[in-house]
């Protein structure tokens, strides 16, 4: 079976770190290169843990670009508060002799896809900014995207307030762009990430690995479950940005609905909320997302335990 070839796009937190762990090591991807966008933390700290997971984990022939450092029109949010001061909690890495390509990142995206010979998926797991800025500058370019696997949105609620996810309240205005670009999105939303949990005892697991994929997870991902505890509603942390990896690699894991799906940005109360249509007496032919919105936890538990092994 040949490779998906893709371009990963982060905003390095965490959950984007377990993400790079499980796409570094699978087989099914061909990772054409990661780019960098700011969103869990300032674009100078998520390109930097972006290069020193991508070295730390043997993947330092992937090029990565640095992306935008602010959204397009809304003031920066960050969310120091979940993902801590490094954006990776207190996890310590070493830092990467690597430096970002010589292009940014919107133009280290479209140089790739002019290059290649079949279509990309690009996966972006933070705001859209970068995407955005790559369709309205580039509309030649959609043609040489096979989709976008996203990890943002929500049909039912959102997590930065009541309404909006917060990758997609850190930048709404590109959200819209990308979702009204006619490329086929797939949207990881909170409606399945939410399901996609680890628990303590899950954690237990991977520490007890013993390899340095093991105690990284482990020691990020507790950081990030203190935050979770808050909330006694919750009993594990979500691992929202793995899943759209899973999507590419075990999309058998998944259940999801086919849809319309637009992002708010003229509400007050619903600024920067995603609205799903599934009504059966819609329109059919806007439709244009695949909505996630159930997951195998215990096999998407497991897929990251044999991916951490694989180091």
């Amino acid at each position: 079976m040949s490779k998906i070839p893709v371009i990963i796009d982060v905003d390095t937190g965490i959950d984007d770190a377990m993400a790079l762990v499980l796409a570094l090591q699978a087989d099914k991807l061909d990772i054409r290169g990661i780019t960098t966008v700011a969103g869990n933390q300032t674009i100078e700290k998520t390109t930097r843990n972006t290069l020193d997971v991508v070295e730390y984990f043997g993947r330092s022939e992937i090029p990565v670009a640095m992306g935008a450092k602010q959204p397009l029109i809304r003031p920066q949010v960050i969310a120091a508060y979940a993902h801590g001061e490094s954006g990776l909690g207190t996890a310590v890495l070493p830092k990467a002799e690597k430096m970002p390509d010589e292009l940014d990142a919107v133009s280290f995206i479209k140089k790739v896809l002019e290059e290649s010979e079949e279509q990309i998926t690009l996966v972006p797991t933070g705001p859209l900014t970068n995407i955005a800025i790559l369709l309205k500058a580039y509309p030649h370019i959609k043609n040489k995207i096979k989709e976008i696997v996203l990890m943002g949105g929500g049909a039912f609620g959102g997590n930065y307030n009541a309404a909006a996810e917060f990758n997609i309240y850190a930048d709404p205005e590109a959200a819209q762009i990308v979702f009204n670009s006619g490329v086929k999105l797939v949207m990881c939303g909170l409606d399945v990430t939410l399901k996609a949990t680890v628990t303590p005892e899950d954690i237990d697991t991977i520490r007890a690995i013993g390899n340095k994929a093991g105690d990284f997870i482990a020691e990020a991902v507790e950081f990030y479950m203190a935050m979770y505890k808050r909330n006694p509603n919750f009993t594990g942390c979500a691992i929202h940005d793995a899943v759209t990896i899973t999507y590419l690699i075990a999309p058998e894991l998944i259940k999801t609905r086919q849809g319309i799906a637009r992002v708010d940005i003229d509400g007050r109360d619903s600024y920067a909320a995603t609205i799903c249509d599934f009504r059966p007496w819609r329109d059919r032919e806007k439709d244009n997302a695949l909505v996630c919105v159930d997951i195998d936890r215990e096999a998407f538990v497991k897929l990251l335990v044999e991916a951490c092994k694989n180091y």
